[in-house]
């Protein structure tokens, strides 16, 4: 809802903006957990707002959508990289005034437009942050383009470039809840697959499992400063890319029982369960050591509050039940140093 509030309201009800002297926002942050959709909702931004003004006005705008991954344009050679941007913005305002939607949807925003450090040391952010801020609100307006940036790492990006009159919107893209999962599991899960069970079914037997409560599904531990110590489950970091991972697995799981048996097999709910196990173990999302730093990236958790986060450690049988009651004991004594 923010987007549409923030992108199609000013091209829908133009008259409006104008009668309230509304300045119309250039551009917004997506910022959120690493595949979460935010490169896919800046995608679908374009396409729903040509959708919305065809339905409204009658009229097809051509769409310019300009994906640029920040890591691109960096150059060794010194002003290209400046050239590239200002390029960037000069192809979406040619674009705008011959009538098109433009979008300029840059990924990975924190490496092109990180944070400015001073003293001797050249950095390229000295210099392209200023380059892209004087492109934003130069002389020439920029008009009917839609800048949208997109990171994980929010707290990276220079705050010249979030300031209001910039990006006027920061809007967070969050993992997705139980249904959420489900239903993309349903996407990724089409009618025309070979499937043992409805889609529905599936979808609904590996959500449950990727989200159950059980000590299976342990799978990082948080302890704060006051003590206290929380556990988060496969559910808690559940995203779009981990949820098609999984399909993908099984899908493999499927080709290979298919070639062994030398004959047609169907997609199964073992194998779901199956890639669910195995995608937790081998994702090269999660970050291979017990680095808090790394995994703090993947949370929403405040670093200053947090003593340790990392994966929950296997345990001796019979171990965790007497852990958690004498922990509950100790925990008021328990010290991080």
């Amino acid at each position: 809802q923010a987007i549409r509030d923030t992108i199609e309201l000013p091209f829908l009800h133009r008259d409006l903006f104008k009668k309230f002297q509304h300045t119309v926002p250039k551009g917004f942050l997506l910022y959120g957990p690493p595949g979460c959709g935010k490169t896919l909702l800046g995608k679908a931004t374009a396409f729903n707002l040509r959708r919305q003004i065809r339905e409204a006005t009658g009229v097809d705008h051509p769409e310019f959508f300009l994906h640029v991954k920040g890591p691109e344009i960096l150059n060794m050679w010194v002003g290209e990289s400046e050239r590239q941007v200002r390029d960037l913005f000069a192809q979406c305002r040619e674009r705008a005034q011959d009538g098109a939607l433009a979008f300029l949807f840059m990924d990975e925003a924190e490496a092109l437009l990180g944070t400015r450090r001073g003293g001797r040391i050249h950095s390229m952010s000295n210099t392209l942050v200023p380059m892209f801020c004087t492109e934003m609100d130069g002389l020439e307006p920029l008009q009917n383009v839609v800048v949208i940036l997109a990171s994980n790492r929010a707290d990276l990006i220079d705050p010249a470039i979030l300031r209001p009159g910039r990006i006027d919107r920061k809007i967070k893209v969050v993992r997705p809840t139980r249904e959420a999962a489900q239903r993309i599991s349903e996407i990724y899960l089409p009618a025309d697959l070979p499937l043992a069970e409805p889609r529905e079914q599936l979808a609904a037997a590996v959500t449950e499992a990727h989200f159950a409560r059980v000590p299976e599904n342990e799978f990082l531990e948080a302890v704060y400063r006051s003590g206290r110590r929380d556990l988060l489950y496969r559910g808690d970091l559940a995203s779009g890319a981990v949820i098609a991972a999984i399909v993908e697995r099984a899908k493999d799981l499927a080709i290979h029982r298919a070639i062994a048996a030398g004959g047609e097999t169907a997609l199964m709910r073992e194998d779901l369960l199956a890639a669910l196990a195995k995608e937790y173990v081998e994702n090269e999302l999660f970050p291979p050591t017990d680095n808090t730093e790394d995994w703090l990236k993947l949370t929403d958790f405040d670093p200053e509050n947090v003593v340790r986060l990392g994966p929950v450690k296997p345990r001796k049988a019979g171990g965790r039940s007497e852990e958690r009651h004498v922990g509950k004991e100790c925990r008021s004594r328990w010290s991080p140093y």
